[in-house]
Order: structure tokens, then sequence, then C-alpha cells
């Protein structure tokens, strides 16, 4: 489609086509709200796909902190339309430029208005300043009054009839059903004034908070419209990688920046800001392919070993990765069986969808539930708003039970429903909701020999395996060791900014040796201990863990007292003392190799013992 038309922005179909288009093509959108057409041409030489007027730009433009767009100053509309008219929309090209619309104005002729801005060259209206950042009794004064935010969602289905691109700022699910049912075109997460900054708002909520909500919001809209554009905006987003954490937990599209991109009054600034913002998601596309087969490869870089069994793992794995069949991952604890169940959801059809872990053992009863399949407002004491369980949480991807042998009767039965039936309802709640996730489960425990001692429910096992993966315990697969001790090595050197290039001969023997009850997370953690005690670049055995060269050492001394049993019975309690020792390095002119050969025993071995004894 050829955007640089003369008559594009009169053509609200074709731009609605375009953005979703965009978004098809894995695009992020970008919005860009100004005060001034300095602003407006860097921002779109950045790579904005539309500019916003809003009278909260023209104060940044003037040095003004954004929060004083709020006061009575002077006309928003007026002023909005002024500097649209003869600063801005003359320097913008290609792209369309929308009019923040202080809806609430009592005097606001709607026909004249519409008309008005179509033929200066406004694409689409939003709502601002809005009354869905106003909160608490002058909220309610306004909404009473007829100045509130049901005035802003009839004045957006007026716009809608206008035929102007219409995008509404809302701050909660109310707002944002109240606009889906306006039927807006375009719905944007408004956080609030934009934190930090030389003049900005100090504190607020985090990021995690934000995705949340914002995940809440999205949904709430979505029912009611599904086709609807879903962006953020201000709040805790204050640089690109906060936008992208926004886009990679939630399903947000798109984001408007107002402070965030003009804080910098440079003009090359704005448009490098831009630029930034809009690259996440080109990039992505530029590399998509690629970073499809990444995410699968990743899948199995973190699953280390080539040992048979580990083979058999895998081949596993990719046999029921695209099934969509239910997965029971069993093995000891510390075997990794959480990373077998991020492979298979890497190499599944869900693998664009959200991964939700939930562990079961860690929460009672009540919390389980309710993290599970989320609750309502005032469904029990502290419920102070609606919060999603996993289950919704993990919509179209999967939801990984670990330690499901923990769970408690009571939560099985409801498990139970919500895996047959594929529906459930919140605590506290009476509606209904659709679930569609896979669901893997993971335990350390014999859920047969739990069925018996009527400990948990037979049926809900026969759902949750319908494929068993076993993890084998490390000490089955202690072939894999020197290929684990490499990678965690790098990997901690990396994490702790250490030098360490290695481990010892005599400390991997050590490893290698033990039977590693805790298995690959135990291993871990050895080599965490010891590289945080080593100053050098090689992992010793003094380094490992006390309890580590103990083992080592009571296990080197009953070797060789097997050994000389074997090879002199008559001197078994000779080979105790230090004598027997002397003995045996002056016959053999104290030459090590030949007196390890007589014993029959390595080199290293006699070596240690004859360090116990106080040779040097």
């Amino acid at each position: 489609m050829d955007i640089t038309s003369t008559n594009f922005y009169t053509r609200r179909d074709e731009i609605l086509k375009l953005l979703k288009e965009n978004i098809s093509n894995g695009k992020v959108i970008v919005g860009v709200a100004v005060g001034s057409g300095a602003a407006a041409k860097y921002a779109e030489e950045g790579g904005a796909d539309f500019i916003l007027i809003l009278n909260a730009g023209i104060f940044r433009s003037a040095g003004v902190p954004s929060i004083a767009s709020y006061m009575p100053f002077k006309s928003s509309n007026e002023m909005v339309m002024s500097i649209g008219e003869t600063e801005i929309i003359p320097r913008i090209k290609k792209i369309p430029v929308i009019f923040g619309v202080c809806a609430t104005d009592p005097l606001l002729n709607y026909d004249y208005f519409f008309n008005r801005i179509k033929k200066i060259g406004f694409t689409g209206v939003i709502n601002y300043p809005t009354a869905c950042l106003i909160d608490g009794q002058y909220r309610q004064y306004l909404e009473e009054t007829g100045l509130g935010f049901e005035n802003e969602v009839k004045f957006m289905k007026m716009a809608n009839k206008a035929g102007l691109v219409t995008i509404a700022y809302v701050h909660d699910t109310r707002d944002a059903e109240a606009m889906a049912k306006a039927n807006v075109d375009v719905l944007c997460i408004n956080f609030g004034f934009t934190l930090g900054g030389k003049n900005g708002i100090k504190g607020g909520f985090t990021l995690e908070q934000a995705a949340e909500k914002a995940q809440q919001i999205f949904l709430a809209a979505s029912r009611i419209k599904p086709d609807i554009i879903k962006l953020v905006y201000g709040g805790p987003i204050t640089y690109p990688n906060d936008f992208q954490y926004i886009v990679e937990t939630t399903e947000a599209q798109g984001y408007i920046g107002g402070s965030a991109i003009e804080r910098i009054p440079v003009e090359s600034s704005i448009s490098e800001t831009t630029s930034k913002f809009k690259s996440i998601y080109m990039l992505q596309k530029e590399n998509i392919y690629l970073k499809q087969e990444l995410a699968k490869k990743q899948g199995f870089d973190k699953i280390i070993g080539n040992s048979k069994a580990m083979q058999e793992v895998y081949d596993l794995i990719m046999k029921v990765a695209e099934t969509d069949v239910n997965i029971l991952i069993t093995g000891e604890t510390g075997t990794g069986k959480e990373l077998v169940a991020r492979a298979i959801h890497l190499h599944s059809s869900r693998r664009n969808g959200p991964f939700i872990t939930v562990n079961c053992a860690a929460l009672p009863l009540t919390l389980l539930e309710s993290e599970l399949f989320g609750y309502e407002k005032g469904a029990f004491t502290g419920a102070a708003q609606r919060k999603l369980g996993r289950f919704e949480l993990a919509q179209n991807g999967t939801l990984f039970l670990d330690e499901i042998g923990e769970m408690e009767l009571a939560i099985q039965a409801k498990l139970l429903r919500a895996i047959q039936e594929k529906e459930f309802e919140r605590v506290g709640g009476v509606k209904t909701i659709h679930s569609d996730v896979r669901i893997i489960s993971a335990t350390n425990r014999d859920l047969q020999k739990a069925i018996e001692e009527k400990n948990f429910r037979e049926d809900l096992y026969y759902r949750l395996n319908v494929v068993e993966i076993r993890v084998p315990p490390l000490r089955e697969r202690k072939e894999d060791i020197p290929a684990l001790v490499s990678y965690f090595v790098k990997s901690i050197s990396d994490k702790f900014k250490f030098n360490i290039e290695r481990i010892s001969p005599d400390a991997l023997q050590v490893l290698l040796e033990y039977n590693w009850p805790g298995n690959v997370r135990e291993l871990k953690n050895v080599l965490e201990h010891a590289a945080v005690l080593s100053n050098k670049k090689i992992i010793e055995f003094e380094d490992l863990p006390s309890y580590l060269q103990k083992y080592s050492n009571t296990k080197i001394h009953n070797i060789i007292e097997i050994v000389e049993q074997k090879n002199d019975k008559s001197k078994t309690q000779d080979t105790k003392n230090k004598e027997f020792y002397r003995e045996l390095l002056e016959k053999n002119h104290w030459n090590i190799t030949k007196a390890a050969k007589e014993l029959n025993i390595s080199r290293k071995t006699l070596y240690k013992k004859l360090k116990q004894f106080g040779f040097k």
C-alpha cells in the first residue's frame, strides 16, 4: 500500500489495515506524543507509525512537566488544533496525525469538531486529558456531572461514525471493557505519567506489576473485541528495554511514548530514541527464523549430556513435543525435570505462547487454588483486586506443574475438572473461563504407590500421564559429568566475573567417583562453592567442599588397604604405618612410578597416601 498518496490521511480503513499487517509481520507499533513540529519530524524519521498531538506534549516543549496538562490553562482542544495546523501537520509526510481531544469539554460540538479536524488533516482522535487517570472522589464527581470517562466513551462512538481512527486511553479493566464495547480501533493502557527524569514522577509500581495489570486489561478487552490493537504508555516504561519486557510478558503490540521519547530536548535524540523503540521488533522480524531455531536449540542447550540415557530422553522429547498431549516427567530431585519441560515447550507448536510454572509443594491448599485459578476481588480477606491464575496466564501456552505428587486431594479434583472440561472458575467467581493450555507435570514421588495409599487420584494420574519421560539420576550417567563440569565452570565464571578456566584432574576424579544423591543441582552447587573459594584459574581438589574431600580420602584409604592385602597379606598390619612406605620407597630408589606399579595402584593414589604419612 502506498501511504504517501495525497488522500492518505482520510483513509481510516487503510490505516488500520496497514497497522494490522505490520503487527502480523512481527513489527511493533510505535506512536509518539509530541508538542512541536521539530519533535514530530524527528519522530517520523525515527520510524514512528503515527504522531499524537497532546496538550501534555505542548507543555513539555515549553519545559513544563506533563502533569500540568490537567490544569485549566486554556482550551486544550484549541491549543492542540492550533499547534497541529500550524506546526506539525505541515511537516509530516507519510504517517497519520492523531488529535488528543479533551472529550469532556462541555462546549464541544461533535459534528463541527470532526469536520474541522479532518479538513486540517488529522486522521484520528485519542482521549486526552482523560478522566481514567483521575481517581477517587474527584472522578466520581466528574462522572455524576457528565464530564467523566463515560463522556469519553460516547465521544469515541461518535468519532467512529465520523470515519476517524479511534485510540482510547484506559487505566483498568472497567475502562477497557467500556471502550471495547464502543468499538474503538486501538486500546492503550495508560499507566500514568512516565516515571523518572528531572521533572518526572518518582516511585510508583514496578514493571512486573505493570505487566500483570496489562495482561488482565488486554484479556478483558479482547473478549469483547478480539481484533482490537493493544498498546501501552507511561508509568515505569521509561526505556526501550522496559517496553521489551512488557511485550515479552503480555499481549502488547505497541507503545505510545511521550516523556520517554521527548525527555532529552535534542532533535536527533528524539529520532534515535524512537528508532530504538521501533527496532525491538524490526530486528526480531529480520531474524525471526534464526530466533525460532535458536529457541529450539536452547531447549536442549541447558540439558547437558551425550550419554545413551540422555539420548533416549532427547528422542522422546522430539517425539512428544508436537503432539500436544499431557506429559508426566519423573525423576529424582535435582535431575533437571523443569529443563525437560521447557525443551518440550520450545519444540512444540505452543513455543510462542507463555511457559508458566507452579511449584505445587511450595503452597498450601488455599493458596495453591487461587494461584492456579485466580480469584475475584473480595473473594477472601486481602483480595483487594482481581488476580489472574496460572491457568489464565498460560493461555495458548504450557502450564508446568512441578512436584505434582505433593498436591492435596481437595485441589486434585478441581485440577482434574480443569483438564477434562478445559474450563474453570476463579475463586469467589461464578463466570466460567475457557482454558487452552498444555499440561506438563513433574514429580520425584512414586505416584502409583501414592494411588495405592489413597494420596493421589487415579483418574488424575491417567490424565496427566499420557506419556511419561523419566530423567535418569546423575549416578546412572556419570559419563556426562565432564561435559556438565565444563558447562558449569564457564557459566559460573561468567556469572561471578571469575577467571576460572578449568578443573584439575584430581578434583574431577573425585566428582566422577561420587554418587551425587542431589544430582545435577548438587554438582552445580559444589562447583559454585569451589569457584568462590578458588583464587586461581584452576579449581583444585582443595577447593571442593569438605565432605567431598573426606569422601575421597576414605575411598582412597579403602582402595589402598584392598591393594595391600592383595599384594602381601602378611604385611597387612604394616601397611598402616609410615615405615612400610619408607621401605617401599627405598626399595624402589624413591621412584614413585615404580613403587606404585609394585602395589598395582596409580601414581596419584600412592602420592596421596604418602602425603597422608608426611612424605613430601
